[in-house]
């Protein structure tokens, strides 16, 4: 997989306010016994908004105010108040993507989706859809980006919206230029500008603007891109939408530097720093000093750069963003290993690690044991040339063959297919996920599905695309998984889920989600378009009634599997016992 896309990429759409797109004011439609409940979750909803760029944290916890609050009152059939908790579940997604909570935010926007297709708005439904697509691209999913972003430009342009076809080109656009395609994106994003010059939307053509010049720098037009950034700039300016103004004036630099005009990048950061700083905008001060602080090291400016790069990380860490806590300490670990200083380079890497893990997957390692072994080197090199050489040969044999070993283990778990576990791998994480439940008395659900009618599948366009299917099946459902879940082939197109810590009404409901996932979302291969099934059985051991062996759990899941595709497929079933 892709490593997943700064967050800051996307900053020309995230300050849009969800409010901006509901008709007000809405009270008066609203029964007078549900008005309080409302307007309080109406408070928290915008307390929410505010806070999305300076504590995502809290502001997250103000909507799980909010929802508690509307649990708590079952009179809950309003129309008003379940299209203001669908907005609300919008903005949680934007929250999530800002903490790089991926998987949490896909099902956010999910969720909306499905809510507001209830509710009959067709609109905020393709507005939910437009935000799934981009959350695919902050992961760097980008064939699932376009495909979302594409339905929801479709679904809007249906509705004969221009306002928000031009924002979700926009969206697309800028896709396009993540992907090394800004070529394709230019037409498009010229259309979009006159568009928006015309329904007279200064934001959003400044946001536009700003996706133009991104794509005229990626195809080596800085020139053409400093025009159109700084009209950008200047829109920005006139409106006093500071943010904007501040993420533009960051590209300026950008655009400078690839003029190989490095004062006048300097300048344009600082520029981007004031403007932060004065507006109080934590996440561009933070993005700003990160860049002012590499920017340093190329040039050799060690002290400004460890300043700089220490307040960025002080800055990240207040307000809780794991991507520019992880950003700074490489930052500073690069800083250090340049300035010769290994020791404290090796302590960056170990903490740069240490949030890596957590976000990404296990590449840092691999530098980690780099720094080690250079560490390890200049204390050996006080003693003697000889043994410093011998001692380097010995640790690349010994990391080649612990290489060698890692991959062999890995391919001896791998289903070779789907890059998830095989049946083998299944029974010793299995086993050793029943044991620990046993032991510390917490549940363990086991969900099995299975593809309906793979068979048709394979007889009507072949087995290449029915191993395509499962590949793109297994991937999908990968990512709606928590870290600690195992997804393993048990056989055929028969799949199996261990999900520690979890009960038989959550897993449930994980269950009908993946399903819902996986019915609504066609496989496009080739020029065919798949619509996909599965049926899904669920069982749980949990205390005083454990099975006695994990594959008894596994065959009660097996059973509930059974009865989902005897209950006409496509569906979760429970084991009865």
């Amino acid at each position: 997989m892709t490593p997943p896309i700064c967050l800051t990429l996307f900053s020309h759409l995230l300050p849009v306010r969800v409010f901006d797109f509901y008709p007000q004011p809405m009270e008066a439609e609203t029964p007078l016994s549900l008005q309080p409940l409302t307007t309080e979750i109406q408070r928290l909803h915008q307390q929410a908004l505010d806070l999305l760029d300076a504590d995502p944290a809290h502001g997250l916890k103000l909507l799980q105010q909010a929802f508690q609050l509307a649990e708590n009152h079952l009179q809950q059939d309003d129309e008003h108040l379940q299209a203001e908790l669908a907005a609300c579940t919008i903005t949680r997604g934007r929250l999530n993507l800002k903490n790089a909570a991926y998987t949490a935010a896909l099902t956010d926007f999910q969720t909306a989706m499905q809510q507001f297709e209830r509710l009959g708005k067709n609109r905020e439904k393709a507005l939910a859809r437009s935000y799934y697509g981009i959350a695919y691209a902050h992961m760097g999913e980008f064939a699932d980006a376009l495909e979302h972003l594409f339905q929801a430009l479709k679904e809007v342009q249906e509705l004969g919206d221009q306002l928000l076809t031009a924002e979700i080109t926009n969206d697309i656009c800028y896709t396009y230029v993540l992907l090394g395609q800004p070529e394709l994106a230019i037409p498009h994003l010229h259309q979009a500008v006159q568009t928006l010059r015309e329904l007279n939307e200064p934001m959003r053509l400044s946001w536009a603007l700003d996706s133009l010049a991104m794509a005229y720098l990626h195809t080596g037009q800085p020139r053409r891109a400093m025009e159109y950034e700084t009209e950008a700039i200047q829109i920005a300016e006139s409106i006093q939408t500071w943010q904007d103004q501040a993420v533009y004036l960051n590209n300026i630099g950008e655009i400078y530097l690839a003029m190989g005009d490095d004062s006048a990048a300097i300048s344009a950061y600082q520029r981007a720093l004031n403007v932060a700083r004065q507006y109080n905008l934590t996440a561009e001060i933070a993005i700003t000093l990160l860049t002012l602080g590499k920017l340093h090291t190329e040039r050799g400016h060690y002290e400004a750069a460890e300043k700089d790069l220490n307040e960025a990380l002080q800055l990240a860490q207040q307000t809780r963003r794991q991507q520019q806590v992880m950003e700074a300490y490489r930052a500073l670990a690069d800083l250090y290993e340049k300035n010769g200083k290994t020791a404290a380079a090796l302590e960056m890497y170990k903490k740069y690690h240490a949030v890596f893990q957590a976000v990404y997957d296990q590449e840092a390692d691999r530098r980690i044991k780099h720094l080690q072994v250079l560490h390890q080197l200049e204390t050996l090199r006080r003693e003697t040339e000889a043994f410093q050489k011998q001692a380097l040969e010995l640790q690349r044999k010994v990391e080649e063959q612990q290489r060698t070993q890692v991959k062999l283990e890995k391919l001896a778990r791998t289903d070779s297919l789907t890059q998830s576990l095989n049946r083998r791998a299944l029974f010793d994480t299995g086993q050793a996920a029943f044991q620990e439940a046993r032991k510390t008395g917490q549940p363990l659900t086991i969900i099995m599905f299975d593809l309906d009618n793979f068979k048709e599948i394979n007889d009507q366009y072949g087995h290449l695309v029915g191993d395509q299917v499962l590949t793109i099946l297994v991937e999908r459902i990968r990512h709606r998984l928590r870290s600690s879940d195992t997804l393993a082939r048990y056989g055929g197109e028969e799949f199996t889920i261990i999900m520690p810590g979890i009960t038989l009404e959550q897993g449930l409901r994980m269950a009908e989600r993946v399903r819902g996932a996986v019915a609504e979302s066609p496989i496009r291969i080739g020029g065919n378009r798949l619509n996909v099934t599965i049926s899904l059985g669920v069982a749980t051991a949990s205390p005083p009634h454990f099975p006695h062996t994990f594959k008894e759990l596994l065959r009660r899941a097996d059973q509930a599997l059974y009865d989902a595709k005897n209950s006409g497929r496509n569906c979760v079933k429970a084991f009865e016992g």
